[in-house]
């Protein structure tokens, strides 16, 4: 159906004409009557599929999976549709082991995960068609069991509604599995939010840094108090246990090759999946070890524990280069007996959030994350230089060492990319731009050098330029709009890598980056000189940038008639 069937029309006679649409669809055998509720205002309309099987499965009416070869499929539309999606969902008895589901309910029917982003999204783009064939996709797929596509990756257990949250490096997590099995306790730090009194979710960060679990050291790793008395909230320190699996008898690793949905609410329940990833001794021995240090441990908490359990996948997980995905989980332990109710204390599951690294940055930039990191060195960290390395940071490659000579001040804020302080104490935001600057790109998993010196005198000392620029740097950024940093760099000897120029004119109407060829020949006063030349040949450019540069561009044509 076109989008113009659907757009706008949210009354009844709208959502008839969608369905009608629907109706002439191929996979659809039949459509039910519309059933409103006028409470929620939602419409719940059955709509059954035929779905293509195979001809051995179609005789006995149903796949190996137990997809039927008519599949009702319930679409709930919401009073704002189409600006609001219909939400599809299953019969009752589907089966929930299958990937690409999602983790709730609705109503007692199983919600399978048709589309990957915002399914109004999808049906305004391609009209209800368009979910309609998702739907049907999904369904012929979970019949042959090719929910999952190796070539893609392994699909992870669905974890994005839950309420609470772990922030974790995965690669630091991924890289701690051996073929022998394990657990490892690490810090965790975490906020606790509570609403009337109830537990409503706790939000947490795993740190690389090794927890001391020891009957002596336990004391001073748990703690929990309130934020603020007026506040329902509370922070608290803790602990992430992380347990992964080893070795079958014959040698060969664990896997995990079998999608379960999530369905652990308990420390049995716990226990049990762990014994499915196959790290269940693992678990038991570490939830033992923090019995016995605990049991010195005066009465105290709640306090929040993580457990990650790491099941490796029989090939990589979706979006990652490696097989281990991370299923992490929460709940309240106690001193000095650890649980509160024994194997029936809750456990709730919990979402992953990656933790920000510079790896998490390049990926999600379109870059692999295992290529090399170029070094680089950039001299000058204001309007432009500093837009330069933010923007690199965030892509995972920031620059090595930083070099500038100025210090901040207020009126910079108009253009620099760092943004000052709040507040009456600006004063505070006044140091050298070479040191705040990287003091921001800390923020962003990178370790960059500030060099709050003049550019000019370094490059005049060999040893100097060698501190800035050391032996396998990628290249030299100047971004100053120095006529002496120019000079100064085209005249050193020392510098062991090309220069990059560059330069914003007329208030940012022209920018101009040059490279130094091999051997740095061209030089960046060779190459600029050619600039203003072409600048002074094109009449447009001309007249934005040379007025304001052309008692500087005669000079530069001078020189390049007399050589």
């Amino acid at each position: 159906m076109a989008n113009a069937d659907i757009t706008g029309h949210r009354t009844g006679g709208g959502l008839r004409r969608a369905l009608a649409s629907v109706a002439t669809h191929p996979a659809v055998y039949s459509i039910g009557s519309p059933s409103p509720d006028h409470d929620s205002g939602v419409t719940s309309v059955d709509v059954t599929f035929d779905v293509s099987l195979p001809s051995e499965w179609k005789r006995s009416g149903h796949s190996p999976s137990g997809v039927l070869s008519r599949e009702i499929v319930r679409f709930d539309f919401p009073a704002g549709f189409p600006l609001e999606a219909p939400s599809p969902s299953l019969r009752p008895d589907f089966d929930r082991n299958l990937p690409h589901m999602q983790p709730w309910l609705a109503e007692g029917r199983p919600v399978p995960c048709i589309h990957e982003g915002d399914l109004a999204e999808l049906i305004l783009r391609d009209g209800l068609a368009g979910l309609v064939n998702q739907t049907a996709v999904w369904l012929e797929r979970a019949a042959l069991g090719t929910l999952i596509d190796p070539d893609q990756g392994w699909e992870p257990v669905l974890r994005n509604s839950y309420p609470d949250h772990v922030i974790v490096d995965a690669d630091g997590l991924q890289g701690l599995v051996t073929r022998e099995g394990g657990y490892k306790f690490l810090r965790l730090d975490y906020l606790r939010t509570a609403v009337s009194g109830q537990v409503h979710f706790v939000h947490g960060q795993v740190s690389p840094a090794t927890a001391d679990v020891t009957p002596a050291g336990v004391f001073s790793v748990f703690a929990e108090g309130p934020v603020h008395p007026s506040l329902q909230f509370s922070v608290g320190k803790s602990v992430a246990l992380v347990v992964w699996p080893g070795k079958q008898p014959s040698g060969a690793p664990i896997i995990a090759d079998t999608y379960l949905p999530e369905t652990v609410t308990s420390v049995a329940g716990l226990k049990e999946r762990a014994q499915i990833y196959g790290c269940r001794t693992s678990l038991t021995n570490a939830l033992h070890w923090m019995g016995q240090c605990f049991r010195t441990h005066p009465p105290e908490g709640p306090f929040c524990l993580v457990v990650v359990l790491l099941a490796r996948r029989p090939y990589n997980v979706i979006g990652t280069q490696s097989p281990i995905e991370l299923c992490p989980y929460v709940l309240d332990i106690v001193s000095p007996d650890l649980y509160t109710n024994g194997d029936k204390t809750p456990v709730r599951p919990a979402g992953h959030r990656h933790a920000l690294s510079r790896s998490l940055l390049a990926q999600l930039s379109g870059i692999d994350p295992s290529r090399e990191r170029l070094r680089w060195t950039l001299i000058g960290a204001g309007s432009l230089g500093s837009k330069l390395a933010l923007h690199l940071a965030r892509a995972g490659n920031g620059p090595a060492v930083v070099v500038d000579k100025s210090a901040m001040t207020p009126h910079n804020a108009a253009r620099h990319a760092i943004i000052p302080t709040t507040g009456d104490m600006h004063i505070l935001w006044m140091a050298a731009k070479a040191t705040l600057l990287c003091d921001s790109l800390r923020g962003l998993d990178h370790i960059a050098n500030p060099v709050p010196s003049d550019a000019t005198s370094i490059l005049t000392s060999p040893s100097s330029t060698r501190g800035i620029c050391p032996k396998g740097s990628w290249a030299i950024v100047n971004a100053t709009a120095s006529l002496a940093v120019r000079e100064a760099l085209a005249s050193s000897r020392e510098v062991p890598t090309r220069v990059i120029e560059t330069s914003l004119f007329s208030s940012g109407q022209v920018g101009v980056i040059t490279v130094e060829g091999p051997d740095r020949n061209p030089s960046t006063n060779d190459l600029m000189a050619e600039c203003y030349a072409l600048l002074a040949e094109d009449s447009t450019l001309s007249g934005i940038v040379l007025a304001t540069k052309m008692g500087f561009v005669l000079r530069v044509l001078d020189r390049v008639a007399v050589h």
